[in-house]
C-alpha cells in the first residue's frame, strides 16, 4: 500500500494509529463499501498533485524519518505533512509556549530563555500571537532554525499577520502539521496539535500564561507524554502569569535563568561559577548519588532544621533538586 493510500484512510476513517495498524495487518480496509472508493481515489489524487510541487514531503508514522519521540506518545499522528527543512525534526528540540495576550515581560523571558536554548535545542512552537511568535522570531533572529506545528494545512497562514514570520521560518527551520495541506483551522485542531509540539520535544518552558491559556493544554500533554515541564514564575496579581504560578505550585520545574534547563540536561558550560559556604559544599558533596534528606543528615552530621535551610539556598542557586522520588540531586 502506497504512503498516500495510507493517508487517505486514516483520513476517513479517522484512525489512530493502532486502530489502523491492525486495519492493514487483517487486510480488512480493501472490504469497505465501495461507494466511498471514489472519495478515497479523489483524495489520493488531490495529494498527490500537491506533493508534486514538491515543496511540502510526508512523513508516515512507518517511516525511518518519522520523529521518535513523537512515534512513542499515546496518539501519535498517522502522518506529518511538512514544508521547509524535515532535518530539523532529527535534531535535539524543546518546546517553548505561552499566551497570545503577552506582556513586555513575557516578551523578555522568551526572548531571555531561547537565546540560550537555541545553543543546545532547534526551539519548537505553534506560530500563535504572542509566546509562540516571539520564541520563534527569537530564534531565526540568532539565525537558528526553528519547527511551528500548525493547527490547519501547512499551505495555510494562520494568523494571517503571521505571513513574514511563516516564510522567514521555511527559510531556516520547517513548518509541519498533521492536517492536509489544505484545510483550515478549527477550534479543535489547535487542541490535537498541542500534542504534537510536546511529543516532538524533549522538554516543555512555558514563560507566560494564563490560567485558561492553552500553554497549559500543551504542558498538560507533556506531562501524559513524560516530559520535563518548566515554567517561569510571575507576577501574582497579574492574571497572565496565573498559569504559569499554577504549573509551578503542582510540580513544574521552577526557573528563573536559562542555565538552569540547560545545566539540567547536562550543558555544564552553561553552568555560572557561584559561591559556596563550607556547609554548602558539604551537601554538594554529600550529594554524590542522589540522598534523601535523612541521609544528608547523616552524612553532613547536622540536624534536620540545618540542612532544610541549606537545601532550599541551593535549590535557589539551581545547584540541586528535588527528584520526583522525593531524593535530592546535583542539577550538575
Amino acid at each position: 500500500m502506497r504512503n498516500s493510500e495510507i493517508v487517505a484512510y486514516s483520513k476517513i476513517f479517522k484512525q489512530g494509529v493502532s486502530d489502523l495498524e491492525e486495519l492493514l495487518s487483517y487486510n480488512k480496509l480493501i472490504n469497505i463499501d465501495d461507494n466511498l472508493f471514489p472519495e478515497f481515489e479523489d483524495l489520493v489524487s488531490k495529494i498527490e498533485r500537491r506533493l508534486s510541487n514538491g515543496d511540502v514531503s510526508i512523513l508516515t508514522y512507518w517511516d525511518e524519518e518519522y520523529p521518535e519521540a513523537l512515534r512513542n506518545i499515546p496518539d501519535p499522528p498517522v502522518f506529518l505533512f511538512v514544508k521547509g527543512n524535515p532535518e530539523c525534526l532529527a535534531y535535539n528540540l524543546f518546546a517553548v509556549v505561552g499566551t497570545r495576550k503577552m506582556t513586555n515581560y513575557g516578551k523578555q523571558v522568551t526572548e531571555q530563555f531561547v537565546k540560550e536554548l537555541t545553543k543546545h535545542f532547534v526551539i519548537v512552537s505553534g506560530m500563535a500571537y504572542g509566546v509562540d511568535s516571539v520564541a520563534h522570531s527569537s530564534a531565526l533572529k540568532l539565525g537558528k532554525p526553528t519547527i511551528a506545528v500548525l493547527g490547519c494545512g501547512v499551505d495555510y497562514i494562520y494568523p494571517r499577520s503571521n505571513e513574514p514570520l511563516y516564510k522567514e521560518i521555511l527559510k531556516n527551520g520547517c513548518i509541519i502539521s498533521e492536517y492536509l495541506p489544505w484545510e483550515r483551522p478549527q477550534k479543535y485542531t489547535f487542541v490535537a496539535r498541542n500534542r504534537i509540539i510536546s511529543g516532538l520535544s524533549q522538554g516543555i518552558l512555558v514563560t507566560e500564561a494564563g490560567i485558561d491559556s492553552g500553554a497549559l493544554i500543551t504542558a498538560k500533554f507533556g506531562l501524559e507524554q513524560g516530559k520535563d515541564i518548566f515554567a517561569i514564575p510571575g507576577d501574582i496579581n497579574k492574571p497572565s502569569c496565573e498559569g504559569t504560578n499554577y504549573l509551578i505550585q503542582n510540580g513544574a520545574y521552577l526557573v528563573t535563568r536559562p542555565s538552569q534547563i540547560l545545566e539540567y540536561y547536562g550543558f555544564k558550560e552553561h553552568q555560572k561559577l557561584v559561591e559556596l559556604t563550607h556547609d554548602e559544599k558539604l551537601i554538594i558533596e554529600a550529594l554524590s548519588t542522589d540522598q534523601t534528606i535523612e541521609e544528608i543528615c547523616e552524612k553532613t552530621s547536622k540536624n534536620l532544621s540545618e540542612i532544610m535551610v541549606l537545601i532550599t539556598v541551593l535549590e535557589l542557586k539551581g545547584l540541586i533538586y528535588k527528584t520526583e522520588f522525593g531524593t535530592y540531586a546535583r542539577a550538575i
